[in-house]
């Protein structure tokens, strides 16, 4: 891509597909989306849940680069590509679909390995080092899973937990304090992000605005060509008329006009 479309295209990849918002200093968005991929990983991959809870071993310790690069940090470029494509197609939550196919295609070789170390070594260096076949049946993976519900079912889970969190412990002044605090910032964010989207909404009705003119613009003028055309088609047609009743004329005298001529006898 040239400067410009590059730039165009990664502005529609951090507003219109939402990937800016977990690049925020508080990085809030990557730990709830951390948190839904230990929920997922439960749900899909229960024995290798289990095996990386019992090794205190958390999303973040190796998923985070994955979300935060689109996987571009560790992965082959032609799988990056593949994975661009497919967020274009589907959205962000593309991520924890390959996320979730990477860990539970090689959960038989995580599974084998028996300390923090080792395993988180194995998802950060061995397993990026896809073939072409791993890649495509990931792929293939990600087109078939629908996962939309309990993503937005585990980032409410989330705000819930931190919430109980939170009441469970006696406050002081300044602890509430710093609470409603905390409350007021995330409500200014969340005003923010519903600016931005009004913003990107509206930029979209002025677009359709513009095709819409555009469009009945062309269909006004095809309707006066349409028009143009049919006058001139008539306008055709009656000359068509007056030539074949001038074709009859002639025909019709030229028989008599061939009589009184002299034979030449």
């Amino acid at each position: 891509m040239s400067e410009e479309e590059a730039f165009k295209m990664l502005k529609f990849l951090m507003f219109d597909m939402g990937l800016r918002k977990q690049y925020r200093p508080d990085m809030i968005i990557l730990q709830i989306q951390m948190y839904q991929l230990s929920r997922l990983l439960h749900d899909y991959h229960r024995d290798l849940y289990n095996h990386l809870e019992e090794h205190e071993i958390g999303p973040s310790l190796y998923a985070a680069p994955w979300f935060l690069t689109v996987f571009a940090s560790q992965f082959p470029l032609g799988f990056v590509a593949r994975v661009f494509d497919m967020i274009f197609l589907q959205g962000s939550e593309v991520i924890f679909k390959v996320a979730l196919s990477l860990l539970g295609s090689h959960k038989p070789l995580i599974l084998q390995h028996e300390n923090l170390e080792t395993i988180v070594d194995f998802i950060k260096n061995t397993l990026p080092n896809l073939g072409l076949v791993q890649m495509e049946k990931t792929i293939n993976q990600v087109f078939e899973m629908d996962i939309a519900k309990q993503l937005q079912a585990y980032e409410v889970e989330y705000h819930v937990l931190q919430e109980e969190l939170i009441d469970s412990s006696p406050l002081s002044d300044n602890q509430r304090m710093d609470k409603l605090e905390k409350t007021n910032s995330s409500l200014r964010k969340q005003n923010l992000d519903l600016l931005e989207q009004l913003q990107v909404a509206n930029g979209k009705i002025q677009s359709l605005e513009a095709t819409i003119e555009r469009l009945l613009s062309s269909e006004s003028k095809l309707k006066q060509a349409t028009l143009a055309l049919e006058l001139e088609r008539s306008a055709l047609l009656q000359t068509v008329e007056e030539l074949q009743r001038q074709a009859a004329g002639l025909s019709s005298r030229e028989p008599g006009h061939a009589q009184s001529e002299p034979t030449g006898d």
